[in-house]
């Protein structure tokens, strides 16, 4: 018998610890799951289709030296889609 009603998709996205943090509380604040909340914001986001613009960091040698501790990728593994 064929699944009726929204179908969902499971995906892993990783947050730095603090702007979890962040939108955890904004969610809980605007009574919605986590979840809910950041599929919300995607739903927000592609109906607006707004410029995303990045900007670099003024501490760049910091952020470079975060860069260069970060573990290469192994070519062995999966590639994600």
């Amino acid at each position: 018998m064929p699944k009726r009603g929204r179908v969902y998709v499971n995906r892993s996205i990783s947050f730095p610890p603090d702007l979890l943090a962040a939108a955890r509380k904004r969610a809980r604040n605007l009574g919605l799951p986590f979840s809910a909340y950041v599929q919300k914001c995607l739903e927000r986001d592609l109906a607006e289709r707004g410029a995303i613009v990045f900007t670099e960091r003024e501490d760049r040698d910091a952020l470079a030296a975060a860069e260069a501790a970060e573990p290469l990728a192994d070519s062995s593994r999966r590639k994600r889609s």
